[in-house]
């Protein structure tokens, strides 16, 4: 473990720096006879290697209207709370998505040195993935709790060092996210080319 990790010093916990908020219960508000708005919805799923991809988003008809601090904003940082605990950096283009409650949002507050991508890296880093484990081991529902968040240790690194840190994790998963699209292209094609030569089969059969 790096020893910087180690000095309470050049540690700040996160609940001091940002707000957590959890997702909707969907069945609270998900309406019965499909009368209603229609809104996008942020899946577990959808959160891969730090962003979100959007083909993997889900879709449900409200009821009644949901708080907007449920919905997602441009700069949070939304974290599964199932593992494998990915987390995500929104962009503006991924704003107003609705959070289930298998999702948390952090959000940076005002004034905080705390850079939200570079949060995002660390959040989906081994130390951090480790830390949440631990804390739901032997549990019947293995899903972390926003306390579990909040005391969450974040190392003080400067400014200039998060700012890199953050945008070379973003460029990294956005060439990840262009690879998964690749390779879940690359499945489907194969799989129509094989359900074609079985069709083709019980056609001559």
């Amino acid at each position: 473990m790096p020893d910087m990790l180690k000095n309470k010093e050049t540690e700040v916990e996160l609940g001091d720096v940002a707000d957590v908020v959890v997702g909707q219960i969907l069945t609270r508000v998900v309406s019965k006879n499909n009368e209603g708005e229609t809104v996008s919805v942020m899946m577990p799923k959808s959160i891969v290697a730090g962003t979100v991809i959007k083909e993997d988003l889900g879709e449900v008809i409200l009821a009644k209207a949901v708080d907007p601090d449920k919905y997602t904003r441009a700069g949070d940082v939304v974290i599964k709370l199932s593992t494998p605990y990915d987390a995500a950096y929104v962009m503006e283009a991924e704003a107003g998505l609705l959070l289930p409650s298998f999702c948390a949002a952090i959000r940076i507050m005002e004034g905080s040195e705390i850079d939200a991508k570079y949060l995002s890296a660390f959040i989906n880093s081994s130390y951090v993935k480790e830390q949440l484990t631990t804390k739901v081991v032997g549990s019947a529902r293995p899903m972390i709790k926003v306390t579990d968040i909040r005391t969450l240790k974040i190392p003080k690194v400067s400014a200039r060092d998060m700012k890199d840190i953050g945008e070379a994790y973003i460029l990294s998963g956005e060439k990840k996210a262009i690879l998964y699209e690749m390779i879940e292209t690359e499945n489907k094609l194969m799989e129509n080319i094989v359900l074609e030569s079985i069709k083709e089969v019980e056609g001559n059969g």
